[in-house]
């Protein structure tokens, strides 16, 4: 995807970039565009999905309660 079809990614790439301290090489840009385009399209995929009213939450793992001996 190039530049001028998508100046969201531009502007989105150069401040990601800047946060992060990371500088997009010019040569490797178009990359980082099609990454991005491919991100959005799954994104959109998977936005169509209904969850239901409730959902099945993983279980979260806890350290056991200890005496404070360790």
């Amino acid at each position: 995807m190039a530049s001028a079809d998508n100046p969201r990614f531009d502007a989105w790439i150069d401040a990601a970039s800047a946060v992060v301290g990371l500088p997009i090489a010019e040569a490797h840009r178009a990359g980082v565009e099609r990454f991005l385009a491919l991100a959005a399209e799954m994104a959109a995929t998977l936005e169509t999905v209904a969850l239901g009213d409730e959902l099945a939450l993983a279980p979260v793992f806890r350290l056991p309660e200890t005496d404070g001996d360790a």
